[in-house]
């Protein structure tokens, strides 16, 4: 048998159909994005709850924490209020934006809209370094996920991927999952369908109690994951040493992360509000988030740091009686750490206005 090279050749039919294939995903997502575009944003649990409270209650609210669940479950405003008003700072008035899993894109469009809509009394942002971007299918085919996985989301993505302290194939492949993440938004799959079919009767989302102003304690919300969380870390409570032990293990990347929250740092320093970073203890993070803080001091000494997961210089924060989980305190840890941190923002407060006063002389 003669092989004949005019069989390789694709036929008319492969063309058409590739044409069809072509113009289906041009119209689906150019649909898809006039829909995106032209429809308000979805409820995000605990999100939006936390969005309404800031736009309603701005004027209560001069610092606002923002980041991760560390955030959400290390920081109760009350008593950072409390332990700056003794240390000599009166008058603060705190909130809490921690948001479970925050990624760095979700933290750059949620810092935008605070900055975008704040009052006049907001004085200072305080940022907690964010997760990195997901690394799952499963985790971009959610409403949250799929509303920051728009193209306007690539530039924030990128800069959060290719900044985080992990080697490069790393994050290569969470390029690759923010990619599929972008593709299945353009596809428009369900989008048409819950624009103009909601689903019938009044259904009302579940909202978030923010009696303590956004602090959630982890030990007072009963959910399986933390449950499971809890198990964990009590059986395995006894590897807490050695985890420990990678305190100023060398981590990769570190210093284009300290470079990525800085600039995040200047930005809110461009729209006149002060900026702080916060380093959340974090048992699991030990070899990554204080090596961050501590570039950060380094690459901008001007700016505040607030590094409390080092072991070396906060011994009585890494009691295991005050850890729910391996990366998350109860209550009786966020009360000890809250002190803390009201303590070390006065005295940063007190130092800035000392040698503001210096200078002036």
């Amino acid at each position: 048998m003669r092989f004949n090279p005019a069989r390789l050749r694709p036929g008319p039919r492969v063309g058409v159909s590739l044409l069809f294939v072509l113009a289906f995903a041009l119209v689906s997502s150019g649909l898809s994005i006039y829909l995106r575009a032209t429809s308000p944003m979805p409820h995000i649990a605990m999100l939006s709850d936390k969005l309404d409270a800031v736009a309603e209650n701005g004027d209560r609210y001069d610092t606002i924490f923002l980041g991760t669940s560390r955030t959400l479950y290390h920081v109760i405003p009350d008593e950072v209020e409390a332990a700056a008003a003794e240390a000599g700072c009166p008058g603060l008035g705190v909130f809490n934006f921690g948001f479970y899993g925050m990624t760095g894109s979700e933290q750059d469009w949620i810092l935008n809209r605070l900055l975008e809509t704040r009052s006049p009394r907001l004085k200072r942002i305080i940022l907690e370094p964010p997760l990195p971007e997901y690394r799952s299918v499963g985790e971009i085919l959610t409403d949250r996920s799929r509303f920051f996985h728009g193209l306007e989301d690539v530039p924030a993505a990128s800069r959060s991927i290719w900044s985080y302290a992990e080697s490069a194939p790393k994050r290569v492949f969470r390029s690759g999952i923010f990619a599929l993440g972008v593709a299945y938004d353009l596809s428009g799959v369900g989008r048409l369908s819950t624009r103009f079919f909601p689903p019938p009767g009044n259904h009302q989302p579940s909202r978030m109690n923010l009696s303590e102003d956004g602090f959630e304690a982890l030990d007072d919300v009963a959910t399986a994951d933390g449950e499971a969380r809890r198990k964990d870390f009590l059986e395995h409570i006894a590897e807490v040493s050695d985890i420990l032990a990678r305190y100023g293990d060398p981590s990769p990347n570190i210093e284009a992360r300290a470079a990525y929250m800085v600039a995040k740092m200047r930005r809110i320093e461009e729209a006149g509000v002060e900026p702080v970073l916060f380093v959340s203890p974090d048992i699991m993070e030990i070899d990554r988030t204080p090596q961050t803080g501590e570039a950060v001091r380094r690459q901008a000494p001007d700016l505040k740091v607030l590094n409390f997961n080092r072991p070396d210089v906060y011994p009585d924060l890494f009691d295991t009686s005050l850890w729910h989980d391996f990366s998350h305190f109860h209550r009786a840890g966020a009360k000890r750490l809250s002190h803390k941190i009201g303590a070390e923002l006065c005295d940063a407060q007190t130092r800035t206005r000392t040698s503001d006063l210096h200078a002036v002389r």
